[in-house]
């Protein structure tokens, strides 16, 4: 009996200790890849409108770019069809708990060979609590 007592104690805390490292997470902690405060903040409104549209309950106030460098988007046979870059975006709920996410955005290339100006969301992960910053 007192075998399964301490395997159901090591499992209780194996996960208890892992949902309080993810807890003590810092946003100020991601080291960014490029720095582009304009893209950005168009970041951060991008993914609050899209939260309006999608009922999201968080509002996003912060960004930073992960992604060292453009990443080409290429179609299925190869041609290219824009560009994406990855970006950690910081949001507050509103049980005042604050939260990571991944996300990507893209460029679209235009006819004359050159990268929209405008930012499109591509994809987005799961919230990761953080603490507040």
């Amino acid at each position: 009996m007192s075998k399964y007592f301490l395997l159901l104690f090591f499992a209780i805390f194996c996960l208890c200790s892992s949902s309080n490292a993810q807890n003590q997470a810092k946003f100020s902690g991601i080291k960014p890849g490029m720095k582009d405060e304009k893209l950005e903040k168009m970041a951060v409104k991008l993914a609050n409108k899209r939260g309006m549209v999608f009922d999201w309950h968080e509002v996003y106030y912060k960004a930073v770019i992960i992604s060292d460098k453009w990443e080409l988007d290429l179609d299925r046979d190869g041609f290219l069809k824009g560009r994406k870059i990855h970006m950690e975006l910081l949001s507050i709920l509103p049980s005042g708990r604050c939260a990571m996410t991944d996300f990507t955005f893209k460029q679209k290339l235009l006819h004359d060979e050159k990268f929209s100006s405008a930012l499109y969301y591509d994809r987005v992960s799961d919230l990761v609590y953080v603490d507040c910053e």
